[in-house]
């Protein structure tokens, strides 16, 4: 049973990734990491399609987590955590 099935109600992909996460924490945790990488990148392509930012899959992470903190101007928190992951 994953702890990350809450995801599921903001998106699907969200979940998938989070599982494959947590399923390959004692096997594989380069995989893990690797997957928390992939989800912390899902939620911020998801909040900037939400906020009307245009991005195309060339944009790195920090372009975009610049764009959504200049957009959006969240807690430094929420942003020192996406640069964290």
């Amino acid at each position: 049973m994953s702890n990350f099935y809450f995801l599921e109600k903001m998106n699907p992909i969200f979940l998938q990734i989070a599982d494959s996460a947590e399923k390959n924490f004692i096997p594989d945790p380069n995989t893990t990491l690797i997957k928390l990488r992939q989800l912390g990148e899902a939620i911020a392509q998801d909040v900037a399609a939400r906020i009307g930012i245009d991005f195309d899959q060339s944009i790195s992470q920090v372009d975009l987590l610049y764009k959504i903190s200049r957009e959006l101007k969240p807690d430094q928190t929420v942003m020192d955590l996406f640069h964290k992951i």
